[in-house]
């Protein structure tokens, strides 16, 4: 039997071209294993395009949602909860990054060292993060984890109704949240918005909207929960009124004591002069990864009641006010708007 030859006289350049081929084929196998598998899973939903991307309706649900969303269906769904997890939930620009750095700082002592030095994405991570999966390091996280995320009750993580960690959720009155969407759609490179403003309002009030579900289910879902003990529901109008006193109400839900300096320093710290000059929470490293366009303006706009006044026509006030006496009235649902 012959021996086998010397790896000195072998052609190490043949080695390595070997091993890369095989390597090269293993992934394309791989990848289009993968291709074949997303293709099952998005077979059969409807779709609905927004802004001309593809948008898929979640299985069980009305809510469309986006590709990537599909792809982890499965892997949102059997997420595994902590009793003790901390979940800010809000739909999109109704305070979110806001409500975030108060809870943040409530479960920290007021640590507004840490919160300047280091990135609210790291500190609070985002579930459902477009760009990167967070879910292995959310997984890793110690408890209590701080999670944020924008989904709808329908396709929260099934875990959530069993476990019931604490939930606060800020809603923001209908016209405010959606001057503040329409200029930060029109932010996103993705999207390369180009329609006016009355365009954006009726599409957001009465169509598809950045596969969050619509404005009046989400909210109307979550303030259906407002007496459950692990929920708090708090409005973003309250927080520009008198911050003290709502982050006195976080702290209070969260079991959290703290000094009247404590407070103080949580509430001159979140400001929104004061956040949105902070690298850490400002939320500006999206135009450092090509999220959203230079010169478009700043993540955080003004934090006003009222601005929606330069922007909406008579009609398209009324057809709101119609839409909230619709949906959210009936549920002892309101909002100040000035």
């Amino acid at each position: 039997m012959p021996s086998l030859p010397n790896m000195s006289t072998i052609d190490t350049k043949l080695v390595v071209v070997g091993v890369a081929a095989t390597a090269a084929v293993g992934i394309a196998t791989y990848a289009l294993y993968l291709r074949r598998q997303w293709k099952k899973k998005l077979a059969g939903l409807k779709t609905v395009k927004v802004r001309d991307v593809d948008m898929y309706e979640a299985p069980g649900t009305s809510i469309y949602v986006s590709k990537d969303h599909i792809y982890r269906l499965e892997e949102t769904n059997n997420f595994e909860i902590r009793s003790d997890d901390i979940w800010v939930i809000t739909y999109p620009k109704c305070g979110t990054t806001w409500t975030q750095e108060i809870v943040w700082l409530v479960c920290n002592n007021a640590d507004t060292e840490t919160a300047n030095a280091v990135e609210l994405d790291t500190r609070f991570p985002f579930f459902e993060y477009p760009f990167i999966n967070r879910r292995p390091t959310i997984r890793k996280m110690p408890s209590p984890r701080l999670i944020k995320t924008h989904l709808a009750l329908p396709v929260l993580p099934y875990q959530i109704v069993e476990k019931k960690p604490k939930i606060i959720y800020t809603m923001r009155n209908p016209k405010d949240t959606c001057v503040s969407m329409y200029h930060f759609i029109k932010m996103l490179t993705p999207f390369n918005y180009k329609g006016n403003f009355e365009e954006f309002a009726k599409e957001f009030f009465m169509g598809v909207t950045v596969g969050h579900g619509s404005f009046w289910d989400h909210h109307r879902d979550y303030w259906r929960l407002k007496d459950e003990m692990n929920i708090l529901i708090l409005k973003y109008e309250d927080l520009i009124t008198d911050l003290a006193k709502e982050v006195k109400k976080i702290a209070a839900f969260l079991d959290k004591e703290l000094t009247e300096e404590q407070v103080q320093t949580i509430v001159e710290h979140c400001t929104f002069k004061t956040m949105k000059n902070n690298s850490a929470s400002n939320q500006s490293h999206m135009q450092n990864i090509g999220f959203t366009r230079a010169g478009m303006g700043d993540f955080m706009r003004k934090g006003k009641i009222g601005d929606w006044k330069n922007y909406f026509t008579p009609e398209l006030n009324n057809m709101v006010d119609q839409l909230n006496k619709k949906y959210l009235e009936p549920e002892g649902l309101t909002f100040d708007y000035e």
